[in-house]
């Protein structure tokens, strides 16, 4: 195994291995969450293919933190946000609005939590992680040339 390659399987056992970022969730909200989860680290990982280990280590521990610690928050909301006052909800929304901004961007800036499916907590995840999706498209978009955009490349 190459070393990039065991940098990322290292990083999505820091997912699969850690019981904290979907313990309490049933079974499809766990799998939804740990399967963002995944991608994201594994996103993380091949970042720093051209970094020796200790760059790469670097590199990986904040957005790797950050990452594992938007997991947690979004776990903590599914489980507690129908139980909780207003005002603990407003706290909760803004934790995984600042464990975002952390993982994606200062500037990143969440609609309200009634934008998503609260219906059940699966369509929820998938909602919220489908709307980072977008927010991280949207980014990149940014980023390319008149051209690039134009052309879709």
């Amino acid at each position: 195994m190459d070393i990039l390659s065991n940098r990322i399987q290292k990083a999505v056992e820091s997912v699969l291995e850690n019981e904290s970022l979907l313990g309490g969730l049933d079974e499809m909200a766990a799998s939804a969450l740990q399967n963002w989860g995944i991608q994201n680290v594994k996103r993380i990982a091949e970042e720093t293919g051209d970094l020796d280990d200790e760059r790469a280590e670097e590199s990986m521990y904040p957005k790797m933190k950050a990452a594992r610690s938007l997991m947690r928050a979004i776990r903590v909301w599914v489980e507690n946000e129908r139980q909780v006052s207003a005002d603990e909800r407003a706290e909760l929304w803004t934790k995984i609005e600042k464990k975002a901004q952390d993982l994606y961007d200062a500037e990143l800036r969440l609609p309200d939590a009634a934008t998503f499916s609260s219906g059940n907590p699966t369509a929820f995840i998938k909602e919220l992680l489908s709307w980072f999706e977008r927010y991280t498209d949207k980014k990149a978009d940014g980023k390319k040339g008149f051209f690039q955009s134009l052309f879709n490349r």
